[in-house]
């Protein structure tokens, strides 16, 4: 449903996160590295309905490891 929604990520591991969308999965709407609680990362904006792809990976390309949650939220 059209509306403002929030991405977070939760964890002690340092992420990267990106959006693509509507109905698109190389059509990048929002990038974010460390806007959320401490390295974790956080998207908010207007989104109108459609199919919507997130992408997170670790901060470190190359020694990055360890758990993470992600929570998408409509407000």
């Amino acid at each position: 449903a059209d509306g403002r929604y929030v991405i977070d990520t939760r964890g002690e591991t340092d992420v990267v996160m990106k959006l693509f969308g509507p109905n698109s999965e190389t059509s990048l709407i929002a990038e974010d590295d460390d806007s959320g609680l401490d390295t974790n990362a956080r998207v908010a904006g207007d989104l109108i309905s459609g199919e919507y792809f997130v992408q997170v990976r670790h901060y470190s390309r190359q020694s990055g490891t360890g758990k993470y949650s992600i929570k998408v939220q409509k407000l």
